[in-house]
C-alpha cells in the first residue's frame, strides 16, 4: 500500500485547523511551527540505518536492504539534502520502499502516521487511514497552551536537541498536542495523541561550533521561558536540521475522557450549578461512547431521618421537575427504594418489562426512558449520600458491561457530592456566623483556642468543661441613629388604614341597600359608624385591636356574601377585595408604606455602618455588633485583652470616638437624601454614649451574645437602656432631634475630650450653629447627666 503524498498542500491553509488555549478553532494568531531554523528533508540518517542492516541484519533484512541501496543508487537527487521535495512525487515508489524500513507494510491499512520535515508541522507523507481521518468535518488539534506558549516550548524543544546532539546534554522537553476527531456513528469525539520519532534527523553545525560553558548551558536549562536566551546562545544561521521526523497517532478516547471526567469531578464546585453537571454529562457520554445517555445527579440523605436540606441544592435527578424528594415513603418498593435500601448498583435493561412499577417508574417512562442504571453513592458509615443516574431511550443500552465500567468512575461521583455537601456546609456556616451569631472575626482566635482547649481534654479523657472566655479592659463606644417618631408614625398608619377600612366597607353597604332587603347591613352600618368616631387622638392598641376584629368578623364576611351574590355590587366587591391584606384581611396601603420605609432606611444604615466599621478594622480590629429596631443601633468594644498580635494605644481609642462622631454626621446626610425616596419620609436622630472608662465583657453561651461582667459595669448597660428616652428642660423637649447629633457624658473630663472632637468637625464643617450644652432631666435612678448636642450642616 503507497503512502500518500502530499507536498503540493503543504503551503495550503485548508490543513487541519489547529485551537489554542487563546484562539478559536483555526483562528491561530500566528503559525507556532514556523521557527527560524531551516530544516531539509534528507534520507540519510535512514540510509546509514539500512546500510548497518544490510552487513549485520538477517537474510530477510539483508535482501531488502541490498534491493532499496540498489534502487536508491539509481536515483542520486534523493542522496543528500533534498530541496526540491517535488522529487517525492517523481520518484513515489522508491520513497515508499525506504518507508518499508520506517512503517510496516502490514500495519499501514490501520496506521496513523505522517511524515514531515524535522520540527514542522504540516506532513510530507501521510498513511491512508490517516488522510481519510483529516478530510472529515470538525477535526482539530488542540493545545493546552496559548500559541506564544507552543511556539517557545516549540523553539525549547528544538534547543534541547541540540544540545544533546552537539554538547551532551541531555534534556527532555515535548509540546503536548491532541487530535479531536468526531465519530461519524455516534458523532461523539474521539481523541488521539501524536507519537514523534525525531530519530532520523540530525543535526548539521553550519561553520564551527558554537562554544558553551558550563555556565552558559546552566543558563539555558534555568531559563525556560526565555527564548531569546536560546537563540541567542544556538543562533539559527548556526545550527540546520536534516532528515525527517515521523509522527504516529494512538486512540486515546478512554484515557483522554477518564481523564477529563476526573478533572472536572475533583474540582470543588464539580455538580454545584446546571452547567456543570451539563459538562459531566457530556463527558458520561464521551466516556462510554453513547450519545443517548442521560444523566441524573443528586445529593441525599438515606435512611430519611438524616435527611437534611443539601439535596434540594445538589438536585439535578432526572426526576427532579416531577417529583419532591426520592426518598419518600411514599416510593416504597420503586427501583429508587430497592437501591437506597440495598446500596447496590442497579441496572434495568428495559423498563417496560418490570413485573411491578410505581409512580415513580411510570413517570421515567412518561419520560422516554427505558434502560437504567442506578448507582447509590455511599458515606464512609455506608449511608447513601447521594444518586447517579444514566438513563437511555433505547432498551438494553444499559447492560452489566456498563456497570462494570461505572464502578470505575463511582468513587469520583462520590468524592464529587461529598466534596460540593462540604463546601455548601461551610458557606451556610459563614452566612450563619455572619447572620445569627455573634462570633466576630476580631474574638474568633479566643473562641479557637477554647476550642483547641476542649479538644486536648476530650484526647486527654478528662471531663468537657465549658471555658469561660473574657475580655478585660475595653472600651465601649455606643451609638444610634434611631427614627424620630416611629411609635406615633406606626400608630398613625395603622389608624388611617383601618379608617379607610371601613369607610370603604360602608360605601359598599350603603350601596347594597338599594339592591337587596338585608336587615343585618343596617346593624353592621350602625356599629360601623361607631368606630368611625374614633379620633386619632383616641385611638390606642385597644381600638386597633377592637376595629381589627370588627372588620375581619364583620364586616369583609358581610361584604363577600352581598359582592357574591348581587351581580350590581361585583365591581365594588373587587375594588374592596383588591385592597384587603391576605394574610390580615385588612386594609393594609399606610401600613406598608411605613413599613417599606422603615426597612429601605435601616438597611441604608446597617449598611453604611458596616461599610465604615470595615474601614476602621483595617486601622485596628475590634469588636462590632448592630441592631435594627426603628432605626439601627450599634456598639464597639476595643481593647489589648482582644488582640492576639496587634498593639493598641489611647491614639487608637481617641480616633476610633473621632471617627464614630465623623460617622454619624456623614450618615445624619445620608439619612436627609435617602428620605426623599422614600413612600413615606423618615428622618433620625442620631445619639452617642461618651463612657470612657473601661470595663469587662464576657460571652454568654446561653445567649449566644457578649454581655457586661461584674456589677460594677451593669452600671453601664442601664445607661445606654434609658438615654434615648431622656428630656431636657424639665421635660418639656426630647434629648435627641432629627437632623441632630446628642452626645451624652458623665464627666468633665469625657466632655473637655468631645470638646477637642466638636472643634474638628466645625473646621470640617459638619456644624451648623452653636454646640448646645445641656443638663439631662433626671431618669429613673440616675441623676447627674449631661450632653453636647449639635446641628449637622446638610
Amino acid at each position: 500500500m503507497e503512502l500518500e503524498i502530499v507536498v503540493d498542500e503543504r503551503e495550503k491553509e485548508a490543513g487541519v485547523p489547529l485551537q489554542f488555549r487563546d484562539s478559536e478553532r483555526g483562528r491561530a494568531p500566528f503559525d507556532p511551527f514556523r521557527v527560524p531554523y531551516d530544516s531539509v528533508l534528507s534520507f540519510d540518517v535512514l540510509l546509514r540505518e539500512i546500510r548497518r542492516l544490510k552487513e549485520g541484519g538477517n537474510a530477510a533484512t539483508r535482501f531488502l536492504a541490498d534491493a532499496i541501496l540498489t534502487r536508491m543508487d539509481a536515483v542520486p537527487e534523493l542522496h543528500g539534502p533534498i530541496h526540491d521535495l517535488c522529487l517525492l512525487e517523481k520518484h513515489r515508489e522508491v520513497v515508499d520502499m525506504l518507508m518499508l524500513f520506517v512503517t510496516s507494510p502490514v500495519d499501514r491499512a490501520n496506521q496513523l502516521f505522517k511524515v514531515s520535515l524535522p520540527f514542522h508541522f504540516r506532513p510530507l507523507l501521510t498513511s491512508d487511514s490517516l488522510r481519510a481521518m483529516m478530510v472529515k468535518q470538525n477535526v482539530c488539534y488542540t493545545f493546552n497552551d496559548c500559541a506564544g506558549e507552543v511556539l517557545q516550548k516549540h523553539l525549547i524543544t528544538i534547543g534541547c536537541t541540540i544540545l544533546k546532539e552537539c554538547y551532551g546534554v541531555e534534556v527532555d522537553i515535548h509540546v503536548q498536542a491532541m487530535l479531536t476527531v468526531p465519530d461519524p456513528t455516534t458523532g461523539l469525539e474521539r481523541f488521539y495523541k501524536p507519537l514523534i520519532n525525531q530519530d532520523y534527523a540530525e543535526v548539521v553545525v553550519n561553520g564551527d561550533l558554537p562554544e558553551l560553558s558550563d555556565s552558559d548551558i546552566r543558563r539555558l536549562l534555568n531559563n525556560l521561558h526565555d527564548t531569546e536566551l536560546w537563540l541567542q546562545l544556538l543562533p539559527p544561521d548556526r545550527f540546520s536540521f536534516h532528515g525527517f521526523s515521523i509522527a504516529e497517532l494512538y486512540e486515546v478516547t478512554a484515557e483522554e475522557s477518564l481523564s477529563r471526567l476526573k478533572h472536572r469531578l475533583i474540582s470543588r464546585d464539580a455538580v454545584l450549578d446546571v452547567e456543570r453537571v451539563k459538562e459531566l454529562a457530556n463527558l458520561v457520554r464521551l466516556h462510554f461512547q453513547r450519545p443517548h445517555l442521560q444523566l441524573g445527579l443528586t445529593a441525599l440523605d438515606y435512611p430519611i431521618d438524616r435527611a437534611i436540606d443539601h439535596e434540594y441544592r445538589i438536585r439535578y435527578n432526572l426526576l427532579s421537575d416531577e417529583v419532591d424528594r426520592l426518598t419518600d415513603r411514599s416510593y416504597a418498593g420503586s427501583i429508587y427504594d430497592q437501591v437506597f435500601k440495598s446500596g447496590e448498583m442497579m441496572v434495568i435493561q428495559d423498563l417496560r418489562e418490570l413485573t411491578t412499577t410505581t409512580l415513580l417508574e411510570e413517570k421515567l417512562i412518561d419520560l422516554g426512558y427505558r434502560s437504567m442504571l442506578l448507582a447509590p453513592l455511599l458515606s464512609q458509615e455506608k449511608n447513601v449520600i447521594g444518586l447517579v443516574e444514566l438513563a437511555s431511550p433505547v432498551p438494553y443500552a444499559l447492560n452489566a458491561f456498563m456497570e462494570q465500567k461505572f464502578e470505575e468512575i463511582r468513587g469520583l461521583f462520590r468524592t464529587a457530592v461529598e466534596r460540593s455537601r462540604e463546601y455548601i456546609n461551610n458557606l451556610i456556616e459563614v452566612i450563619m456566623r455572619e447572620q445569627f451569631t455573634s462570633l466576630h472575626p476580631t474574638v474568633e482566635w479566643r473562641f479557637t483556642e477554647a476550642a483547641f482547649n476542649i479538644l486536648k481534654r476530650q484526647e486527654e479523657g478528662l471531663p468537657q468543661v465549658n471555658e469561660e472566655i473574657r475580655f478585660k479592659k475595653v472600651f465601649p463606644l455606643y451609638g444610634q441613629a434611631d427614627i424620630v417618631g416611629s411609635s406615633n408614625l406606626r400608630n398613625a398608619a395603622i389608624y388611617q388604614d383601618l379608617i379607610d377600612n371601613l369607610r370603604a366597607g360602608r360605601l359598599f353597604l350603603v350601596r347594597a341597600l338599594d339592591f337587596a332587603v338585608f336587615p343585618i347591613i343596617d346593624q353592621v352600618v350602625m356599629s360601623l359608624d361607631g368606630h368611625l368616631r374614633t379620633t386619632m387622638e383616641a385611638f390606642d392598641n385597644s381600638h386597633e385591636i377592637r376595629i381589627s376584629d370588627f372588620i375581619q368578623k364583620q364586616l369583609t364576611p358581610l361584604v363577600r356574601q352581598l359582592g357574591e351574590q348581587l351581580p350590581e355590587l361585583a365591581e365594588l366587591y373587587t375594588q374592596y377585595k383588591e385592597q384587603l391584606n391576605p394574610e390580615l384581611g385588612l386594609f393594609y396601603r399606610v401600613r406598608r408604606d411605613y413599613e417599606r420605609s422603615v426597612g429601605s432606611l435601616n438597611r441604608m444604615i446597617s449598611d453604611f455602618l458596616t461599610e465604615r466599621n470595615q474601614a476602621a478594622q483595617r486601622i485596628l480590629p475590634h469588636y462590632f455588633e448592630k441592631y435594627k429596631t426603628d432605626g439601627v443601633e450599634y456598639e464597639i468594644y476595643a481593647g489589648q485583652s482582644l488582640l492576639k498580635r496587634q498593639k493598641f494605644s489611647s491614639i487608637h481609642l481617641k480616633n476610633l470616638r473621632l471617627s464614630q462622631l465623623v460617622d454619624l454626621c456623614e450618615l445624619t446626610r445620608r439619612v436627609a437624601a435617602h428620605s426623599d425616596t422614600l413612600p413615606m419620609p423618615l428622618r433620625t436622630a442620631q445619639l452617642v454614649f461618651a463612657y470612657t472608662s473601661p470595663l469587662n465583657i464576657r460571652f454568654r453561651m446561653d445567649e449566644k451574645r457578649f454581655d457586661v461582667d461584674g456589677d460594677y459595669n451593669v452600671r453601664y448597660e442601664i445607661l445606654k437602656k434609658r438615654i434615648d428616652k431622656a428630656t431636657i428642660r424639665q421635660g418639656t423637649e426630647r434629648l435627641t432631634q432629627p437632623g441632630m447629633v446628642s452626645i451624652v457624658y458623665l464627666q468633665d473630663r469625657d466632655r473637655e475630650e468631645y470638646d477637642e472632637y466638636l472643634r474638628y468637625l466645625h473646621q470640617a464643617g459638619y456644624l451648623e450653629g452653636e454646640v448646645e450644652h445641656l443638663v439631662l432631666d433626671a431618669l429613673q435612678s440616675v441623676n447627674g447627666l449631661r450632653a453636647l448636642r449639635f446641628r449637622v450642616r446638610s
